[in-house]
């Protein structure tokens, strides 16, 4: 059995960090102070964007209303609200906000 953790990767920073699977990326970012701003904290402002430069299967799945928001902000696909996303695998990760 694989007991590694996952590894975030931070674009803008080249920065690895290793988490428990399950980890908020919210509590990765606080953590690790990584540069990336969350405004609302509930997927409804958009400031908190990100961009899933590799791994998007590797995290949480996207709910209703994160997928909603994206879809009014003509958002990418492989775009992601911060504050919605929990890490269960190695991903990159670049911040690009709102």
């Amino acid at each position: 059995m694989n007991m590694s953790k996952p590894i975030v990767h931070f674009d803008l920073e080249d920065m690895d960090v290793e988490v428990p699977i399950g980890t908020p990326f919210q509590e990765v970012v606080d953590a690790c102070q990584a540069d990336v701003t969350f405004g609302c904290r509930n997927g409804t402002c958009g400031t908190c964007r990100i961009r899933i430069d590799e791994g998007s299967n590797n995290l949480s799945e996207m709910q209703r209303e994160e997928k909603d928001f994206l879809i009014s902000i003509e958002a990418e696909n492989n775009e992601r609200l911060g504050c919605q996303v929990s890490i269960n695998g190695n991903c990159k990760i670049s911040y690009i906000g709102l």
